[in-house]
């Protein structure tokens, strides 16, 4: 199975995609994954030059990955979410030197650093904080520049010959990020899935959200997930992200989607099924 995730190699994407192909195909390939940005990854898919695509989508410290649900919504016409990847997230501070008091500047990604700002603060009050593009960047640098260091998991730090200077840095001992895997086409009900939605209203009025939850409460639809992303076309406008319980072919979910279908029409906005696939933990 070829996966296209977000690169560089030794990141938490390329962890995930290993746990999936794992799962899939149960054995690991890693000379199966190839590295790329997000839109990226959706585009290989959808040219049929990789199976899937496995993409960051919300850690439960830091939020969502926006760019993941923008192109999701953009790409929706060719590609699915089919699927979903947990990984507990633990960073560990690394570097070549052998003692914290050496750590002057420490790089990682501006998620990372979110998801551990207390405990560098209490840990290294005077280091610079540094983002870069990711965690496996980050390790680059720690590995080049004298006095630097990299937020950035056990793995990372292994990949990049690293030595690991504190462990534990995670704010939130529980800390999980969560990935969606996209296809071609999404996946056949399982009885445990999840359906993605996205919603544009052509005109806002008062009460369309309260109208559309109510869909979906009338029909017993437990919604797991409410978001709002900014509509690229047009300033100060927003698409509504919906994740709840069910599969889209589920007959009460299906009728809450008719109800949903027929109200945004009534404003020339539309709707978007992002895609249904089996609740994982």
């Amino acid at each position: 199975m070829r996966i296209a995730t977000l690169g560089p190699k030794g990141t938490f994407s390329e962890e995930a995609a290993l746990l999936y192909q794992q799962r899939i195909t149960g054995c690991v390939e890693p000379e199966k994954i190839q590295f790329f940005s997000i839109p990226e990854c959706l585009q290989k898919v959808e040219t049929y030059e990789a199976d899937r695509a496995v993409l960051p989508a919300e850690n439960m410290v830091d939020g969502i990955i926006g760019i993941t649900f923008d192109c999701l919504i953009e790409y929706h016409d060719f590609v699915k979410v089919c699927d979903e990847v947990h990984i507990r997230i633990e960073f560990v501070l690394a570097g070549r030197m052998q003692d914290l008091s050496e750590v002057e500047r420490i790089y990682s990604h501006p998620s990372a650093l979110n998801q551990c700002v207390h405990n560098l603060r209490s840990l290294l009050p005077t280091a610079l904080q540094i983002p870069v593009s990711s965690t496996a960047e980050a390790a680059v640098k720690a590995g080049e520049e004298p006095g630097a260091a990299a937020l950035c998991s056990p793995r990372t730090a292994r990949e990049y010959g690293l030595n690991i200077l504190h462990e534990n840095l995670a704010d939130y001992p529980n800390n999980q990020t969560r990935f969606l895997v996209c296809g071609l086409t999404d996946n056949v009900p399982t009885g445990s899935d999840r359906t993605l939605l996205a919603v544009r209203f052509g005109e806002n009025k008062p009460g369309q959200l309260h109208e559309i939850t109510g869909y979906f409460a009338e029909h017993g639809i437990d919604l797991t997930f409410v978001q709002s992303r900014p509509y690229k076309v047009r300033p100060q406008e927003y698409v509504l992200l919906f994740e709840m319980i069910g599969h889209k072919s589920d007959p009460a979910l299906k009728a809450a989607l008719q109800k949903v279908e027929q109200k945004v029409r009534e404003s020339n906005g539309w709707k978007k099924v992002l895609g249904s696939y089996p609740r994982q933990k």
